[in-house]
């Protein structure tokens, strides 16, 4: 007895001793992030005031056009009212409504908009719950409470960026990571009432700790993602890869296990919560398809829109910039995930190449191509890396102009193309 208590003093000893110890790691973690994320923050908010900028330009110009519909609530259009417009259509609007009244009443009603309730259950609810408390402090809207969520996840994010791009390549590469996320097309979204930002830094942080092979951790952040949006699949088939890779090699003992268990959770829960509520699975998906357009069409999609504009099968889908833009992103992202082959560790490559595959070989609006791949944040290590080089004068002047163009396309595509975010 004496012995067995000799070995948990000492174990408590050894606690305490590291608990400044990682006090001390932490503050050195914290410190080394700042510069990413006040970059970060930085070029966040000039392009924001581009887009305000743009979006005031836009309703000075014609203040009784129709833009866009907000894409949910009795699908209302809307004219120009300021960036906040933007910020909180489309899923916004859902996440919003779901923040103020929760997940709603039994299947077959409808709320105060004459909305089916069922409908709530398309949206995963790890976004609006986190949301939600805070709309019991006063003054929080359901409004602010999502944007307050997506202002922390945002940081997070960022700092998840900055320790991977810092653990493969350097600090300076970190630092640049997250400053090329910033700037990414759509990345307006990470400001907004979406769940671009919570996921990325899930996501991040998730993988991050695949490298460091804390494969509880991964498998605990993984579960949580799949309680934020289907695409998760991307992340949680990469980290029980990776698991499962650990576990026959012998390495991390039970933990391996327990990750792959623990990934597929939150997604696996969630379906058949939702699935128990509308009384099969086959109307879960039902539902997603034919009133959200929502679905994997193995690319068909995508091939329509590629055909009209490179061999004009249709003059009038060819003509919209948007799609012409649209392609361009495409046809970037995928140069970029073949570019990133070899440069990078396999999980993070595996996880890119997964959510490439889901935005292009799934039925979208193609103008919400550019945020489905906002999570796809290993495919910017190669901007970054080539950013690396630049001086520190030429460095800051290219930032500067990729953040007035990410302004630009945030206040250009609903304000003046009046196309889905």
């Amino acid at each position: 007895m004496t012995a067995i208590s000799d070995v948990a003093l000492a174990r408590a000893d050894n606690a305490e001793d590291d608990r400044p110890d990682r006090r001390s790691r932490f503050r050195a973690a914290t410190v080394a992030a700042a510069p990413a994320i006040g970059l970060y923050l930085m070029l966040r908010l000039f392009s924001l005031e581009v887009m305000h900028i743009l979006a005031s330009h836009a309703a000075f110009r014609s203040p009784g056009r129709q833009v866009y519909p907000d894409g949910t609530i009795n699908n209302e259009w809307r004219g120009f009212t300021g960036i906040m417009d933007a910020l909180v259509s489309w899923d916004a609007r859902w996440y919003t409504k779901i923040t103020a009244q929760g997940l709603g009443g039994p299947v077959g009603a409808v709320d105060e908009d004459g909305v089916p309730y069922e409908l709530r259950l398309m949206f995963f609810p790890l976004y609006p719950m986190l949301a939600r408390p805070l709309t019991y402090l006063p003054f929080v809207s359901p409004v602010a409470a999502c944007l307050i969520i997506s202002f922390i996840s945002s940081v997070a994010a960022a700092w998840g960026l900055y320790a991977i791009g810092r653990h493969i390549r350097g600090h300076k590469v970190g630092i640049l990571l997250v400053a090329v996320w910033a700037v990414a097309p759509a990345a307006m979204t990470q400001n907004g009432a979406f769940t671009e930002s919570l996921f990325t830094a899930l996501a991040a942080w998730a993988l991050y700790a695949v490298l460091k092979e804390r494969w509880v951790l991964a498998g605990v952040l993984a579960g949580l993602s799949g309680l934020s949006r289907p695409t998760a699949a991307a992340l949680i088939g990469t980290v029980g890869l990776a698991a499962l890779i650990a576990a026959l090699s012998r390495r991390g003992g039970w933990r391996p296990y327990a990750a792959m268990v623990l990934a597929p959770a939150g997604l696996l829960a969630y379906l058949a919560f939702a699935s128990h509520r509308l009384g099969s699975v086959s109307r879960y998906f039902e539902i997603h398809d034919q009133t959200f357009g929502a679905r994997w069409d193995y690319g068909r999609n995508t091939w329509s829109m590629a055909t009209d504009i490179l061999i004009g099968v249709d003059g009038d889908n060819a003509e919209k910039p948007i799609r012409v833009l649209s392609m361009i992103f495409m046809i970037g992202f995928v140069v970029l995930f073949v570019m990133l082959l070899g440069r990078a560790p396999w999980p993070l490559t595996v996880f890119a190449g997964v959510t490439l595959v889901l935005s292009i070989f799934s039925h979208a609006h193609m103008s919400m191509l550019g945020r489905h791949m906002l999570p796809a944040f290993p495919l910017l290590l190669i901007p970054a890396l080539a950013l690396a080089r630049l001086r520190r004068r030429d460095l800051g002047v290219v930032l500067a102009v990729l953040a007035l163009l990410s302004g630009w396309y945030a206040g250009w595509l609903p304000f003046i193309s009046g196309q889905a975010i």
